[in-house]
Protein backbone atom coordinates (compact mmCIF):
# COMPACT_ATOMS: atom_id res chain seq x y z
CA UNK A 1 0.00 0.00 0.00
CA UNK A 2 1.22 3.27 -0.77
CA UNK A 3 1.08 6.59 1.08
CA UNK A 4 -0.68 8.97 -1.41
CA UNK A 5 0.76 12.62 -1.55
CA UNK A 6 -2.17 15.34 -2.03
CA UNK A 7 -2.15 19.31 -2.40
CA UNK A 8 -2.99 19.51 1.23
CA UNK A 9 0.27 17.73 2.10
CA UNK A 10 2.38 20.05 5.09
CA UNK A 11 5.05 21.63 3.61
CA UNK A 12 8.11 20.80 5.57
CA UNK A 13 11.74 21.70 5.61
CA UNK A 14 14.30 19.14 4.82
CA UNK A 15 16.69 18.88 8.05
CA UNK A 16 20.39 20.04 6.94
CA UNK A 17 22.52 17.25 8.11
CA UNK A 18 25.68 16.09 7.04
CA UNK A 19 26.44 13.91 3.61
CA UNK A 20 29.24 11.69 2.90
CA UNK A 21 31.99 13.47 0.80
CA UNK A 22 30.11 12.12 -2.52
CA UNK A 23 27.09 14.47 -1.71
CA UNK A 24 24.89 11.52 -1.07
CA UNK A 25 23.25 10.87 2.73
CA UNK A 26 25.12 8.59 4.91
CA UNK A 27 24.00 5.58 5.31
CA UNK A 28 22.30 4.70 8.85
CA UNK A 29 24.97 3.12 11.39
CA UNK A 30 25.05 2.11 15.01
CA UNK A 31 27.85 2.27 17.58
CA UNK A 32 28.21 1.38 21.25
CA UNK A 33 30.15 2.51 24.65
CA UNK A 34 30.95 1.28 27.81
CA UNK A 35 29.83 2.71 30.77
CA UNK A 36 30.73 6.06 31.74
CA UNK A 37 32.82 7.00 35.42
CA UNK A 38 29.83 7.13 37.84
CA UNK A 39 29.30 8.08 40.88
CA UNK A 40 27.24 6.41 43.82
CA UNK A 41 23.45 7.56 44.43
CA UNK A 42 21.12 6.97 47.66
CA UNK A 43 19.53 3.86 47.48
CA UNK A 44 22.92 1.89 45.72
CA UNK A 45 22.32 3.33 42.56
CA UNK A 46 24.83 5.45 40.85
CA UNK A 47 24.96 8.56 38.52
CA UNK A 48 26.95 8.56 35.53
CA UNK A 49 29.25 11.60 34.45
CA UNK A 50 28.12 13.10 30.87
CA UNK A 51 29.40 10.76 27.97
CA UNK A 52 30.45 12.83 24.95
CA UNK A 53 30.41 10.50 21.81
CA UNK A 54 32.71 11.06 18.91
CA UNK A 55 29.62 10.83 16.15
CA UNK A 56 26.40 12.97 16.82
CA UNK A 57 23.37 9.55 17.54
CA UNK A 58 19.33 10.11 16.79
CA UNK A 59 18.24 7.33 19.12
CA UNK A 60 20.12 5.42 22.37
CA UNK A 61 19.22 3.17 24.58
CA UNK A 62 21.02 0.76 27.31
CA UNK A 63 21.54 -3.25 27.90
CA UNK A 64 23.17 -5.08 30.02
CA UNK A 65 23.46 -8.68 31.36
CA UNK A 66 21.82 -10.63 34.10
CA UNK A 67 18.47 -10.58 35.56
CA UNK A 68 18.59 -7.38 37.00
CA UNK A 69 15.59 -4.59 36.17
CA UNK A 70 17.11 -1.49 37.94
CA UNK A 71 15.47 2.23 37.08
CA UNK A 72 16.59 4.26 34.23
CA UNK A 73 16.59 7.31 33.13
CA UNK A 74 18.73 9.12 30.38
CA UNK A 75 19.33 13.05 29.06
CA UNK A 76 21.17 14.33 25.96
CA UNK A 77 22.95 16.97 25.11
CA UNK A 78 21.84 18.38 21.69
CA UNK A 79 23.55 20.94 20.60
CA UNK A 80 22.45 24.68 19.91
CA UNK A 81 19.86 23.41 22.93
CA UNK A 82 22.02 22.29 25.82
CA UNK A 83 20.90 19.33 27.80
CA UNK A 84 17.60 18.11 28.08
CA UNK A 85 14.81 17.17 30.66
CA UNK A 86 15.54 13.64 32.71
CA UNK A 87 13.69 10.63 30.81
CA UNK A 88 12.63 7.63 32.76
CA UNK A 89 13.36 4.95 30.25
CA UNK A 90 11.87 1.15 31.36
CA UNK A 91 14.02 -1.87 31.78
CA UNK A 92 11.82 -4.33 31.29
CA UNK A 93 11.91 -8.02 29.24
CA UNK A 94 8.41 -7.73 28.22
CA UNK A 95 8.90 -6.21 24.91
CA UNK A 96 9.97 -9.44 23.65
CA UNK A 97 9.26 -13.03 21.66
CA UNK A 98 7.54 -15.23 22.98
CA UNK A 99 9.47 -18.33 24.65
CA UNK A 100 9.78 -21.51 22.20
CA UNK A 101 10.26 -19.04 18.85
CA UNK A 102 13.35 -19.00 18.35
CA UNK A 103 14.12 -15.27 18.63
CA UNK A 104 16.67 -14.40 20.81
CA UNK A 105 16.90 -11.37 23.06
CA UNK A 106 18.74 -9.17 25.69
CA UNK A 107 17.75 -6.95 28.74
CA UNK A 108 17.63 -3.80 27.48
CA UNK A 109 15.64 -0.16 28.12
CA UNK A 110 13.08 0.87 25.47
CA UNK A 111 15.02 3.13 22.95
CA UNK A 112 14.98 6.36 22.95
CA UNK A 113 14.29 8.74 20.04
CA UNK A 114 16.57 12.01 20.94
CA UNK A 115 16.39 14.14 17.74
CA UNK A 116 20.21 14.93 17.39
CA UNK A 117 22.72 14.98 20.46
CA UNK A 118 25.74 14.29 20.92
CA UNK A 119 26.15 13.65 24.83
CA UNK A 120 24.31 11.73 26.96
CA UNK A 121 24.26 11.13 31.00
CA UNK A 122 22.47 7.92 32.93
CA UNK A 123 21.26 7.24 36.25
CA UNK A 124 20.73 3.50 37.66
CA UNK A 125 18.98 2.59 40.61
CA UNK A 126 21.24 -0.32 40.87
CA UNK A 127 24.42 -1.31 39.35
CA UNK A 128 24.02 -3.44 36.35
CA UNK A 129 26.74 -6.02 34.85
CA UNK A 130 28.17 -5.83 31.23
CA UNK A 131 26.41 -1.91 30.66
CA UNK A 132 26.57 -1.26 26.95
CA UNK A 133 24.77 2.36 25.47
CA UNK A 134 23.52 1.50 21.89
CA UNK A 135 23.12 4.37 19.67
CA UNK A 136 21.58 4.67 16.14
CA UNK A 137 22.64 7.40 13.70
CA UNK A 138 19.84 8.17 10.66
CA UNK A 139 20.93 11.31 10.05
CA UNK A 140 20.87 10.64 6.04
CA UNK A 141 17.51 9.04 6.19
CA UNK A 142 16.43 12.51 7.83
CA UNK A 143 18.30 14.42 5.28
CA UNK A 144 16.46 12.50 2.40
CA UNK A 145 12.85 13.17 4.35
CA UNK A 146 10.15 14.77 2.20
CA UNK A 147 6.91 15.82 3.27
CA UNK A 148 3.48 13.95 3.57
CA UNK A 149 0.60 13.36 3.89
CA UNK A 150 -2.68 10.81 4.80
CA UNK A 151 -4.77 10.53 2.26
CA UNK A 152 -7.77 8.32 2.97
CA UNK A 153 -10.84 7.44 0.77
CA UNK A 154 -13.99 7.17 2.23
CA UNK A 155 -14.91 3.48 0.58
CA UNK A 156 -11.60 1.99 1.06
CA UNK A 157 -11.75 -0.05 4.68
CA UNK A 158 -7.59 -0.45 4.28
CA UNK A 159 -5.80 2.94 6.36
CA UNK A 160 -2.97 4.64 4.24
CA UNK A 161 0.20 3.81 5.63
CA UNK A 162 3.97 4.11 5.31
CA UNK A 163 5.56 1.29 3.76
CA UNK A 164 8.47 -0.76 4.92
CA UNK A 165 10.46 0.37 1.83
CA UNK A 166 9.20 4.12 2.64
CA UNK A 167 10.80 4.51 5.63
CA UNK A 168 13.61 2.59 4.55
CA UNK A 169 13.66 -1.42 5.94
CA UNK A 170 16.66 -2.27 3.42
CA UNK A 171 19.04 -0.91 5.93
CA UNK A 172 17.40 -2.77 8.94
CA UNK A 173 16.59 -6.61 6.94
CA UNK A 174 14.83 -9.17 9.02
CA UNK A 175 17.43 -11.73 10.34
CA UNK A 176 14.84 -14.67 9.32
CA UNK A 177 11.55 -15.13 7.26
CA UNK A 178 7.98 -13.64 9.00
CA UNK A 179 6.13 -16.79 11.29
CA UNK A 180 2.53 -16.34 11.54
CA UNK A 181 -0.22 -17.09 14.13
CA UNK A 182 -3.86 -15.50 14.63
CA UNK A 183 -4.84 -11.63 15.64
CA UNK A 184 -8.03 -12.17 18.50
CA UNK A 185 -7.39 -8.60 20.19
CA UNK A 186 -4.35 -5.58 19.78
CA UNK A 187 -1.79 -4.53 21.79
CA UNK A 188 -1.67 -0.41 22.30
CA UNK A 189 1.78 0.34 23.28
CA UNK A 190 4.38 3.92 23.40
CA UNK A 191 7.73 4.18 22.51
CA UNK A 192 8.37 6.61 25.11
CA UNK A 193 10.33 8.86 22.83
CA UNK A 194 11.10 12.48 22.94
CA UNK A 195 8.10 14.29 22.21
CA UNK A 196 9.56 17.11 19.63
CA UNK A 197 9.71 15.62 16.75
CA UNK A 198 8.91 17.17 12.95
CA UNK A 199 6.35 15.50 10.86
CA UNK A 200 9.58 14.56 8.21
CA UNK A 201 11.18 13.11 11.01
CA UNK A 202 9.03 9.56 11.77
CA UNK A 203 10.66 7.45 8.73
CA UNK A 204 13.80 7.97 10.62
CA UNK A 205 11.84 7.57 14.01
CA UNK A 206 10.74 3.97 12.83
CA UNK A 207 14.04 2.92 10.86
CA UNK A 208 16.25 3.83 14.32
CA UNK A 209 13.97 1.93 16.44
CA UNK A 210 14.39 -1.06 14.19
CA UNK A 211 18.10 -1.33 14.33
CA UNK A 212 18.05 -0.52 18.00
CA UNK A 213 15.92 -4.40 18.42
CA UNK A 214 17.20 -5.65 16.10
CA UNK A 215 21.16 -5.05 16.81
CA UNK A 216 20.91 -4.13 20.35
CA UNK A 217 17.91 -6.01 21.49
CA UNK A 218 18.98 -9.26 19.22
CA UNK A 219 15.43 -9.66 17.96
CA UNK A 220 14.72 -10.57 14.37
CA UNK A 221 13.14 -7.28 12.99
CA UNK A 222 11.55 -4.35 14.20
CA UNK A 223 8.98 -5.53 17.13
CA UNK A 224 6.00 -3.66 16.92
CA UNK A 225 3.61 -4.82 13.88
CA UNK A 226 2.61 -1.21 13.04
CA UNK A 227 3.42 2.45 14.91
CA UNK A 228 1.83 5.51 14.31
CA UNK A 229 3.32 9.38 14.67
CA UNK A 230 1.98 12.03 16.75
CA UNK A 231 0.87 13.35 13.38
CA UNK A 232 -1.76 10.47 12.56
CA UNK A 233 0.81 9.31 10.06
CA UNK A 234 0.74 5.11 10.18
CA UNK A 235 3.39 2.91 9.14
CA UNK A 236 4.33 -0.45 8.62
CA UNK A 237 6.08 -2.60 11.08
CA UNK A 238 7.46 -6.31 11.24
CA UNK A 239 7.44 -7.73 7.79
CA UNK A 240 5.27 -10.07 6.59
CA UNK A 241 2.36 -8.04 5.65
CA UNK A 242 0.62 -5.56 7.84
CA UNK A 243 -2.70 -7.51 6.68
CA UNK A 244 -1.02 -10.84 7.91
CA UNK A 245 -1.19 -12.16 11.49
CA UNK A 246 2.81 -11.77 12.07
CA UNK A 247 4.29 -12.76 14.84
CA UNK A 248 5.60 -9.49 16.51
CA UNK A 249 8.15 -8.99 19.94
CA UNK A 250 5.81 -6.59 21.63
CA UNK A 251 4.28 -8.56 24.11
CA UNK A 252 5.69 -11.87 25.43
CA UNK A 253 3.15 -14.41 26.07
CA UNK A 254 0.75 -13.10 23.75
CA UNK A 255 2.36 -12.27 20.85
CA UNK A 256 1.24 -15.29 18.63
CA UNK A 257 -2.56 -14.53 19.38
CA UNK A 258 -2.33 -10.12 19.03
CA UNK A 259 -1.32 -7.61 16.63
CA UNK A 260 0.67 -4.53 18.36
CA UNK A 261 0.84 -1.17 17.20
CA UNK A 262 3.11 1.44 19.20
CA UNK A 263 2.19 5.17 19.20
CA UNK A 264 5.64 7.56 18.55
CA UNK A 265 5.53 9.72 22.17
CA UNK A 266 6.22 9.13 25.71
CA UNK A 267 2.57 9.06 27.09
CA UNK A 268 3.83 10.00 31.00
CA UNK A 269 4.24 13.05 30.33
CA UNK A 270 1.97 13.70 27.09
CA UNK A 271 -1.52 13.35 26.12
CA UNK A 272 -2.22 11.42 22.65
CA UNK A 273 -2.64 14.04 19.90
CA UNK A 274 -6.27 13.81 18.59
CA UNK A 275 -4.48 12.27 14.84
CA UNK A 276 -2.86 9.87 17.03
CA UNK A 277 -6.17 8.41 18.16
CA UNK A 278 -7.60 8.90 15.03
CA UNK A 279 -4.80 6.45 13.01
CA UNK A 280 -5.03 4.00 16.48
CA UNK A 281 -8.52 3.71 15.69
CA UNK A 282 -8.78 3.34 11.81
CA UNK A 283 -5.84 0.63 12.25
CA UNK A 284 -7.58 -1.55 15.08
CA UNK A 285 -10.89 -1.30 13.19
CA UNK A 286 -9.30 -2.62 9.97
CA UNK A 287 -7.03 -5.11 11.53
CA UNK A 288 -9.78 -6.85 13.30
CA UNK A 289 -12.41 -6.39 10.68
CA UNK A 290 -9.53 -8.03 8.70
CA UNK A 291 -9.46 -11.05 10.77
CA UNK A 292 -12.67 -11.69 11.27
CA UNK A 293 -13.09 -10.85 14.52
CA UNK A 294 -15.82 -8.75 17.00
CA UNK A 295 -14.74 -5.05 17.19
CA UNK A 296 -15.50 -4.79 21.04
CA UNK A 297 -15.92 -7.03 23.99
CA UNK A 298 -14.29 -9.54 25.43
CA UNK A 299 -12.25 -12.57 24.25
CA UNK A 300 -10.15 -15.44 26.18
CA UNK A 301 -6.30 -15.76 25.02
CA UNK A 302 -4.10 -18.41 25.99
CA UNK A 303 -0.48 -17.07 27.37
CA UNK A 304 3.01 -18.60 25.97
CA UNK A 305 4.24 -17.63 29.32
CA UNK A 306 7.60 -16.04 29.71
CA UNK A 307 9.32 -14.15 32.82
CA UNK A 308 8.02 -10.86 31.50
CA UNK A 309 4.75 -11.82 31.44
CA UNK A 310 1.46 -11.32 34.02
CA UNK A 311 0.73 -14.90 33.29
CA UNK A 312 2.05 -18.08 33.37
CA UNK A 313 1.99 -20.24 30.05
CA UNK A 314 -1.33 -22.03 30.07
CA UNK A 315 -3.48 -19.39 31.65
CA UNK A 316 -6.67 -18.85 29.91
CA UNK A 317 -7.07 -14.50 30.29
CA UNK A 318 -10.05 -12.71 29.52
CA UNK A 319 -9.15 -9.61 27.59
CA UNK A 320 -10.59 -6.44 25.61
CA UNK A 321 -10.69 -6.34 22.01
CA UNK A 322 -8.42 -3.14 22.93
CA UNK A 323 -5.45 -3.57 25.36
CA UNK A 324 -3.06 -1.93 26.67
CA UNK A 325 0.33 -3.23 26.85
CA UNK A 326 0.08 -3.57 30.64
CA UNK A 327 -2.44 -5.65 30.52
CA UNK A 328 -0.29 -8.59 29.61
CA UNK A 329 3.15 -7.33 30.84
CA UNK A 330 4.57 -6.24 33.80
CA UNK A 331 4.96 -2.54 32.21
CA UNK A 332 3.82 1.06 32.90
CA UNK A 333 3.39 0.84 28.79
CA UNK A 334 1.46 2.76 26.97
CA UNK A 335 1.87 5.21 29.29
CA UNK A 336 -0.99 6.37 31.69
CA UNK A 337 -2.11 9.44 29.60
CA UNK A 338 -2.97 6.99 26.37
CA UNK A 339 -4.06 4.41 29.33
CA UNK A 340 -7.17 6.43 30.53
CA UNK A 341 -8.16 7.08 26.77
CA UNK A 342 -8.23 3.43 25.94
CA UNK A 343 -11.92 3.23 26.75
CA UNK A 344 -12.54 6.28 24.34
CA UNK A 345 -10.74 4.62 21.87
CA UNK A 346 -12.56 1.30 22.18
CA UNK A 347 -15.33 3.19 21.56
CA UNK A 348 -13.94 4.77 18.61
CA UNK A 349 -13.38 1.21 17.49
CA UNK A 350 -16.86 -0.09 17.97
CA UNK A 351 -18.71 2.54 16.55
CA UNK A 352 -16.87 3.62 13.52
CA UNK A 353 -16.66 7.23 14.52
CA UNK A 354 -13.20 9.03 14.72
CA UNK A 355 -13.93 11.91 17.35
CA UNK A 356 -11.36 14.43 15.56
CA UNK A 357 -12.53 17.86 16.01
CA UNK A 358 -13.72 19.49 13.18
CA UNK A 359 -11.42 22.37 13.19
CA UNK A 360 -7.44 22.70 14.07
CA UNK A 361 -6.26 26.03 16.76
CA UNK A 362 -2.59 27.08 16.23
CA UNK A 363 -1.12 28.28 19.45
CA UNK A 364 2.76 30.12 19.48
CA UNK A 365 4.51 31.52 22.30
CA UNK A 366 7.34 33.39 23.11
CA UNK A 367 9.49 34.60 26.44
CA UNK A 368 10.77 37.89 26.92
CA UNK A 369 13.88 36.02 27.40
CA UNK A 370 15.59 32.95 27.74
CA UNK A 371 18.20 33.34 30.34
CA UNK A 372 16.95 35.23 33.96
CA UNK A 373 18.81 35.20 37.13
CA UNK A 374 17.52 33.73 39.93
CA UNK A 375 14.49 35.64 41.45
CA UNK A 376 13.74 37.63 38.41
CA UNK A 377 10.10 37.65 36.73
CA UNK A 378 10.42 36.58 33.05
CA UNK A 379 7.00 38.01 30.96
CA UNK A 380 5.69 35.45 28.47
CA UNK A 381 2.97 36.08 25.58
CA UNK A 382 1.68 34.31 22.54
CA UNK A 383 -1.38 34.23 20.14
CA UNK A 384 -4.12 31.06 19.62
CA UNK A 385 -5.33 30.94 16.47
CA UNK A 386 -8.53 29.46 14.93
CA UNK A 387 -9.95 27.64 11.78
CA UNK A 388 -8.29 30.18 9.08
CA UNK A 389 -6.09 33.32 10.05
CA UNK A 390 -8.61 34.32 12.86
CA UNK A 391 -8.04 34.66 16.21
CA UNK A 392 -9.91 32.87 19.32
CA UNK A 393 -11.03 35.16 21.93
CA UNK A 394 -12.26 34.52 25.65
CA UNK A 395 -10.24 31.37 25.53
CA UNK A 396 -8.79 30.12 28.85
CA UNK A 397 -4.85 28.55 27.85
CA UNK A 398 -2.39 26.77 30.32
CA UNK A 399 0.48 27.99 30.98
CA UNK A 400 2.67 24.89 31.79
CA UNK A 401 6.39 24.34 33.06
CA UNK A 402 8.48 21.13 33.17
CA UNK A 403 11.66 20.95 35.45
CA UNK A 404 11.46 17.47 36.94
CA UNK A 405 10.40 15.29 34.20
CA UNK A 406 6.68 16.30 34.10
CA UNK A 407 4.39 18.84 33.04
CA UNK A 408 2.27 20.57 35.53
CA UNK A 409 0.11 23.62 34.75
CA UNK A 410 1.52 26.57 36.62
CA UNK A 411 -0.57 29.21 35.85
CA UNK A 412 -4.44 29.87 33.39
CA UNK A 413 -4.72 33.27 30.73
CA UNK A 414 -7.30 33.92 28.85
CA UNK A 415 -7.32 35.38 25.34
CA UNK A 416 -7.91 38.70 23.98
CA UNK A 417 -9.83 40.10 20.78
CA UNK A 418 -7.08 39.34 19.39
CA UNK A 419 -6.54 36.07 20.68
CA UNK A 420 -3.82 37.59 22.42
CA UNK A 421 -2.28 36.26 26.07
CA UNK A 422 0.37 36.90 28.45
CA UNK A 423 1.56 35.76 31.62
CA UNK A 424 4.55 35.84 33.92
CA UNK A 425 6.66 33.04 35.53
CA UNK A 426 9.18 33.03 38.18
CA UNK A 427 10.93 30.12 38.03
CA UNK A 428 13.37 28.60 40.67
CA UNK A 429 15.18 26.86 38.60
CA UNK A 430 16.09 25.53 34.57
CA UNK A 431 12.41 24.49 33.37
CA UNK A 432 10.77 24.10 29.63
CA UNK A 433 7.58 26.32 29.43
CA UNK A 434 4.46 25.34 26.64
CA UNK A 435 1.31 26.72 26.24
CA UNK A 436 -1.25 24.55 26.36
CA UNK A 437 -5.10 24.89 24.90
CA UNK A 438 -7.17 22.00 26.15
CA UNK A 439 -9.75 22.35 23.30
CA UNK A 440 -13.57 22.78 22.85
CA UNK A 441 -16.40 21.08 21.05
CA UNK A 442 -15.83 21.97 17.42
CA UNK A 443 -12.19 23.30 18.01
CA UNK A 444 -9.12 20.82 18.31
CA UNK A 445 -6.96 21.08 21.34
CA UNK A 446 -2.83 22.38 20.43
CA UNK A 447 0.00 22.87 22.69
CA UNK A 448 2.78 25.09 22.00
CA UNK A 449 6.48 24.38 20.72
CA UNK A 450 8.31 24.18 24.28
CA UNK A 451 10.37 26.21 25.05
CA UNK A 452 13.62 26.52 27.78
CA UNK A 453 14.11 29.30 30.07
CA UNK A 454 17.75 29.13 32.22
CA UNK A 455 17.76 30.05 35.36
CA UNK A 456 21.58 31.87 36.43
CA UNK A 457 22.79 31.38 39.92
CA UNK A 458 22.62 34.80 41.58
CA UNK A 459 25.44 35.80 43.70
CA UNK A 460 25.89 38.90 45.88
CA UNK A 461 28.87 40.00 47.77
CA UNK A 462 28.40 42.13 51.44
CA UNK A 463 30.00 44.88 51.40
CA UNK A 464 33.39 44.01 48.90
CA UNK A 465 36.80 45.64 49.31
CA UNK A 466 38.45 47.83 47.17
CA UNK A 467 40.89 48.32 48.80
CA UNK A 468 43.61 45.69 51.05
CA UNK A 469 47.12 46.12 52.25
CA UNK A 470 50.13 43.91 51.27
CA UNK A 471 49.76 40.46 53.42
CA UNK A 472 47.10 41.38 54.89
CA UNK A 473 43.30 39.41 54.67
CA UNK A 474 40.59 40.57 52.49
CA UNK A 475 37.50 39.23 53.59
CA UNK A 476 34.75 38.10 51.29
CA UNK A 477 31.27 37.15 51.79
CA UNK A 478 27.90 36.97 50.30
CA UNK A 479 24.69 35.19 49.72
CA UNK A 480 23.89 32.81 46.87
CA UNK A 481 20.19 31.60 45.22
CA UNK A 482 19.11 29.06 45.11
CA UNK A 483 20.62 27.70 47.55
CA UNK A 484 24.42 26.05 46.31
CA UNK A 485 26.71 23.45 48.33
CA UNK A 486 29.57 25.00 46.70
CA UNK A 487 31.04 28.68 44.80
CA UNK A 488 34.29 29.59 43.94
CA UNK A 489 36.28 32.32 44.51
CA UNK A 490 38.62 33.18 41.56
CA UNK A 491 41.34 36.46 42.05
CA UNK A 492 43.35 37.86 39.74
CA UNK A 493 46.41 40.34 39.46
CA UNK A 494 47.19 42.78 36.84
CA UNK A 495 50.65 41.91 35.27
CA UNK A 496 52.06 44.08 32.26
CA UNK A 497 48.06 45.18 31.07
CA UNK A 498 46.41 41.91 31.62
CA UNK A 499 45.33 40.32 34.07
CA UNK A 500 46.08 36.97 35.16
CA UNK A 501 44.72 33.88 37.94
CA UNK A 502 46.79 34.03 40.43
CA UNK A 503 44.42 31.66 42.80
CA UNK A 504 41.10 30.14 42.93
CA UNK A 505 39.54 28.49 45.57
CA UNK A 506 36.12 26.36 46.63
CA UNK A 507 33.81 27.62 49.64
CA UNK A 508 31.31 25.72 51.52
CA UNK A 509 27.62 27.80 51.49
CA UNK A 510 25.70 27.13 54.57
CA UNK A 511 21.88 28.65 54.28
CA UNK A 512 22.71 30.26 51.23
CA UNK A 513 25.67 32.57 52.87
CA UNK A 514 29.18 32.38 52.90
CA UNK A 515 32.09 33.31 54.13
CA UNK A 516 36.23 33.17 53.10
CA UNK A 517 39.26 35.45 52.71
CA UNK A 518 42.26 35.81 50.60
CA UNK A 519 45.72 37.32 50.98
CA UNK A 520 46.99 39.52 48.00
CA UNK A 521 51.23 38.46 47.86
CA UNK A 522 52.15 41.21 46.78
CA UNK A 523 50.91 44.90 46.27
CA UNK A 524 49.23 45.87 42.70
CA UNK A 525 45.88 45.90 41.04
CA UNK A 526 43.86 42.78 41.96
CA UNK A 527 40.47 41.44 40.79
CA UNK A 528 37.95 39.31 41.94
CA UNK A 529 35.05 37.13 41.68
CA UNK A 530 32.96 34.47 43.09
CA UNK A 531 31.15 31.99 40.48
CA UNK A 532 28.68 29.34 40.62
CA UNK A 533 29.03 26.89 38.05
CA UNK A 534 26.36 25.37 36.23
CA UNK A 535 23.90 22.29 36.88
CA UNK A 536 21.22 20.22 36.57
CA UNK A 537 19.16 23.06 37.98
CA UNK A 538 20.76 26.66 37.47
CA UNK A 539 23.05 28.26 34.87
CA UNK A 540 27.13 29.81 35.87
CA UNK A 541 26.36 33.14 37.93
CA UNK A 542 28.86 35.14 38.91
CA UNK A 543 29.39 38.69 41.12
CA UNK A 544 31.28 39.93 38.11
CA UNK A 545 34.58 41.09 38.80
CA UNK A 546 35.48 43.18 41.83
CA UNK A 547 38.07 45.74 41.61
CA UNK A 548 40.81 46.00 44.32
CA UNK A 549 43.83 48.07 44.58
CA UNK A 550 46.52 46.63 47.22
CA UNK A 551 48.96 49.20 48.55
Amino acid sequence: MRLLTTAAALLCAVLALPATASGRPRAPFDFELGPASAVSAAGGGVVSQPLATARRFNLVGLRWRGRAAPSVSVRVRRPGRGWSRWQALEAHSDHAPDPGTGERSRRSTDPLWVGSANAVQYRLGRRVAGLRLHFVNVAGELAKARSRTRARAAQDPEPDFVTRGEWGASKCPPRTAPSYGSVSSVHVHHTVSLNDYAPEDGPAIVLAICRFHRNSNGWNDIGYNALVDKYGVLYEGRAGGLDQPVLGAHAQGFNSVTAGIASIADHTSAEPTPETLDALARYIRWKLQVHGQPLFGKVTLTSAGGPASRYPAGAKVSLERVIGHRDTGATACPGALLYARLGELRSLVANGTVGVPTFATRLSAILADFSIDFGETVPLSGVLLGPGPGPLANEVVEVQTNGDGFWKTSAHATTGADGSFAAELRPRKRIYVRIRYPGRTGLRRTTSPRLLLGVRALISLRAPATTGEHGERVPVAGTVGPRKRLVSLVLQQRVRGHYRKVSAKSVRVRKGRFSTSFVPASAGSYRYAVIAVNDLDTDRGSTGWQPLRVR
